[in-house]
């Protein structure tokens, strides 16, 4: 690998934090942004960095409360999360990036992108939301019941890094006590991509990145932060019977988790929450992809993959997509929701297509 693309493990204080991130690429090329999903690091690109590097100065911060940035123990929101990455990059001294983000780093994205749009060039987002929950994600439910979210990290989040990373076997048990282990004779309840043949998590990741985002995670402040992250950044609303969106408190959210029949029962759960109603109808005008699983987009793979250009549409989450981007690209990667590290020659294919103008 040449010099100039060996990932660098570097600090930097902006207004607000110190942020810990991994760089690579000649200090003058154009440069790209890599935002982490849950649990996560920054660490999760280590596939994507190097091949990036060759053409660009590649930035993936650590998000506020994981990995080796700053966890100041304050309730998260949208807003602050997105204005974390604009303090990132001035810290930096960059005026313009294009924007990658996977999962809940992609949710962050998409709200630097809509509140600052002239910073950001092009929006890349990896199996990720913009302003519509899927219900199939059921611990976004889950994570807004208290103190029970809490009581479980604090017995299991190594357990639950070493189960979903390195194929170990898990002692928690499925709905109520946790979201993690589904009941299989629910379908409702299924996860496309856990249930996709020959999924074996110890092809993606060595006992080494098990590790690394077992130690990251299992510490009492990275926990409070990912707490937050979906009890305090993700508000749900949902329908009332008219079709007005009303904030559900996590209380109610919580009554739906503890329904006496499990939550699949609710008459609520089936429907799309919204979590960010004060940015339907916005748009982000510059060229923005999506890149899919079958998690996220299960319906584009009823007949197997999906065309390599198909927009995935049919239900509030996919359109969303389509509303907020009037320049907007799909593509699908068959895999499960870890896109970045069960194909990365896929992300990476399509990634440098997209970054350089190419789809």
């Amino acid at each position: 690998m040449p010099e100039n693309h060996v990932i660098e493990s570097l600090h930097v204080v902006t207004a607000g934090l110190r942020f810990h991130y991994l760089a690579a690429g000649d200090h003058d090329a154009p440069p790209v942004v890599l935002l982490h999903g849950f649990p996560q690091t920054s660490h999760m690109w280590r596939h994507q960095i190097p091949v990036l590097a060759e053409h660009y100065r590649v930035l993936a911060p650590d998000t506020r409360g994981y990995g080796g940035t700053d966890k100041p123990r304050v309730r998260v929101s949208r807003d602050l999360l997105a204005r974390d990455i604009v303090d990132f990059i001035d810290a930096l001294g960059v005026d313009h990036c294009c924007l990658v983000g996977h999962d809940w780093g992609g949710i962050i994205a998409f709200k630097a992108a809509l509140e600052y749009p002239d910073r950001f060039r092009r929006l890349g987002l990896v199996d990720t939301l913009c302003s519509v929950w899927i219900p199939w994600g059921i611990h976004g439910y889950w994570f807004k019941c208290e103190p029970e979210a809490e009581q479980f990290w604090e017995r299991y989040a190594s357990e639950f890094i070493t189960s979903i990373f390195g194929g170990a076997e898990a002692g928690y048990g499925p709905p109520p006590h946790s979201p993690w282990k589904r009941p299989a004779s629910d379908a409702t309840a299924q996860d496309p991509a856990e249930a996709m043949s020959g999924w074996d998590p110890t092809k993606y990741w060595t006992a080494e990145d098990v590790e690394h985002f077992r130690s990251a995670f299992d510490q009492p402040d990275a926990l409070f932060h990912a707490v937050s992250y979906y009890r305090d950044a993700l508000p749900f609303h949902l329908p009332d019977a008219d079709g007005s969106l009303v904030y559900r408190t996590p209380a109610q959210i919580t009554e739906m988790w503890n329904h006496p029949d499990q939550i699949f029962a609710h008459p609520d759960f089936g429907k799309f929450p919204v979590f960010a109603p004060e940015d339907l109808g916005r748009t982000y005008p510059h060229p923005a992809l999506f890149l899919y699983s079958a998690f996220m987009v299960p319906q584009a793979f009823v007949d197997g993959s999906p065309n390599d250009d198909q927009v995935p549409s049919g239900n509030p989450y996919a359109d969303s997509f389509i509303g907020h981007f009037p320049d907007y690209r799909a593509r699908h990667a068959s895999c499960g929701h870890f896109i970045c590290e069960e194909d990365p020659q896929r992300t990476n294919e399509v990634l440098l297509a997209f970054l350089a103008g190419h789809i």
